[in-house]
């Protein structure tokens, strides 16, 4: 199997960083599931559905999926590379945090309180709207949202793109 672009970033970023770090991709359930040859997600120690444990644990399979890349099934990896060189995309997080630790702090993120006081999901899962959401936070927003990550990138059509590095 070729060496991914994500893979080529995530080894020269191990480099620079002083501890250990994971690298992670962010799912849609719906949008994995449609992918060409797409295998199925299913929770383990390297795949956790982010709706389990909250109101929408109904849905859990169809919303995001956060999932370890070096100890996720090769069939799952081929998944992501395939959605990353597709229109729908992946969301890469290069993380210090173990995996159910940053599964936490990703769910505390889901909802968001409107201006009008109503609560509303954030598709921060979504790779093809993340680089605008970010875009549209404030400085102490975005050190806020994104502190659990040092690198946080997204990878639609074959383009590896930076959305907010932290370190």
């Amino acid at each position: 199997m070729a060496v991914t672009k994500i893979e080529t970033f995530f080894a020269q970023r191990q480099q620079q960083i002083p501890m250990q770090v994971h690298l992670y991709a962010l799912v849609d359930g719906l949008l994995y599931s449609d992918a060409e040859s797409a295998t199925p997600l299913a929770r383990s120690a390297a795949t956790v559905a982010l709706f389990d444990g909250t109101p929408d644990a109904s849905i859990a399979d169809a919303g995001p999926w956060l999932i370890d890349h070096a100890h996720a099934p090769t069939l799952i990896r081929s998944t992501l590379d395939n959605l990353a060189t597709s229109s729908t995309g992946v969301s890469w997080l290069i993380s210090a945090y173990p995996i159910e630790s940053l599964a936490d702090e990703l769910r505390r993120r889901l909802d968001v309180r409107l201006p009008d006081g109503r609560m509303a999901l954030l598709r921060f899962y979504d790779a093809r709207i993340m680089p605008d959401m970010a875009s549209l936070m404030e400085f102490t927003q975005r050190m806020r949202f994104f502190v659990t990550t040092y690198d946080w990138l997204v990878e639609v059509n074959g383009h590896l793109k930076g959305v907010h590095p932290h370190a």
